[in-house]
C-alpha cells in the first residue's frame, strides 16, 4: 500500500511527513522543507530522514546562486541536478535494502506533467512494491494516479489530519 499524503499548498504536508517518520521510528526517504528568511522563501532543501543530511533542492529564480547546478526549470523555480541525483541514491538504497515504509515529499506538476524532478524515482519506488508514503497535492491526486498506476500499485489518499500508526501498516501487510 502506498499512502498518498494530501493537502493544499502550505498546509503542513512536509511537517506531517517528518512527524510520521518520527512516530513510526522506521523507514527512510526524504522531505523537502522550506528555508525562509524573514517570511520570504529562500529555497527548498532535500533532507534524508534517517541521516538528517540536507542540501539545496529548488530555489526561486531570483535566489539562484552562481554555483547552482540546474537540472531544469519549472514556473519560477530552478531545480538542482545534484539534489535530484541525491534523491535517486536515497531511493535506490531504500529499494536495494527493502526499507519500509519509504517517504517521498513531494510529487507535483514537475513530475506528473513534465516527467522531470522525482518522476523516475517515483516510478521506481512504485514498481518495487514497497509500502510507504508519497506527498501529492490534493489538486494533483487524480493526475498522479493516472500517471503512476500499475498492477503493483495500491494507492490510498489520506489527508494530513489522518494519523497512521505502525499497527495500521502491519494490518495492511496481512
Amino acid at each position: 500500500m502506498i499512502f498518498l499524503v494530501t493537502g493544499d499548498v502550505n498546509e503542513g504536508k512536509t511537517s506531517y511527513m517528518q512527524s510520521l517518520y518520527r512516530e513510526l521510528g522506521e523507514g527512510d526517504g526524504f522531505i523537502c522543507p522550506k528555508v525562509m528568511n524573514r517570511n520570504i522563501l529562500v529555497r527548498y532543501d532535500i533532507e534524508q530522514l534517517s541521516s538528517g543530511k540536507a542540501m539545496p533542492f529548488a530555489a526561486p529564480l531570483e535566489n539562484v546562486r552562481n554555483d547552482w547546478d540546474e537540472q531544469c526549470r519549472f514556473g519560477n523555480y530552478s531545480f538542482s541536478k545534484q539534489a535530484i541525483q541525491y534523491a535517486e541514491r536515497v531511493i535506490d538504497k531504500i529499494i536495494e535494502d527493502k526499507t519500509e515504509p519509504f517517504f517521498i515529499d513531494e510529487i507535483g506538476p514537475l513530475e506528473i506533467e513534465n516527467r522531470n524532478g522525482f518522476h523516475s524515482i517515483t516510478k521506481k519506488i512504485i514498481e518495487s512494491g514497497l509500502e510507504g508514503f508519497i506527498v501529492v497535492r490534493k489538486s494533483m491526486i487524480d493526475k498522479f494516479i493516472q500517471k503512476f498506476q500499475t498492477e503493483k500499485s495500491d494507492f490510498l489518499p489520506i489527508g494530513i489530519n489522518k494519523i497512521i500508526k505502525h499497527e495500521d501498516l502491519e494490518k495492511r501487510k496481512k
